[in-house]
Parts: structure tokens; sequence; C-alpha cells
């Protein structure tokens, strides 16, 4: 099973989301990327960057994988609504 590790302005983001059922969502897609690469949520990878995108909704959670290790290493890096700017 894979690590996952959030970055301060991702925890501080997820907090931040006002509707429990959504936050919870979130979370929940953000633990199931413990069984990358096998879990089947809908993932991008994002053109000219190494981070991926997940989609939860209206909401995007972008991360990075550091498959070196093992376990593989799961960054939450941000968790945006989407709008204009975001992916």
């Amino acid at each position: 099973m894979n690590e996952i590790q959030w970055t301060p302005k991702a925890r501080k983001s997820l907090a931040k989301i006002n509707q429990l059922d959504v936050r919870t969502k979130v979370f929940n897609a953000v633990t199931e990327l413990q069984h990358w690469p096998q879990c089947h949520l809908d993932i991008i990878r994002l053109q000219g960057r190494s981070d991926y995108r997940l989609r939860v909704g209206n909401y995007r959670v972008i991360f990075e994988i550091d498959t070196q290790g093992n376990p593989i290493i799961i960054t939450i890096n941000q968790v945006e609504k989407r709008d204009e700017r975001t992916y």
C-alpha cells in the first residue's frame, strides 16, 4: 500500500471546504490513492508538469507521485474548487 502525505497548504484547503459531505468525498478519494495505480478514479497527468490531477466533483486535487521508494509516496499539494484557473 502507498503512503499519502499532505502539504500544509493542501490540509488547509481541505479544511476550508464548508460542506462536510464534499469534504468527505475529497478525503475518501485521496485515501483511495493508496491503491495507486489500481484505483479507479478520474486522474490525468498534467501536460508539461510532473503533477497529476484528481477530479472529485467540482474540486481538483493536485498531487505528485514518487515511485523511487517502497512504499510509493503520494504528496497532495493542492485542493481547489474548479474555476477558470484550476485544471
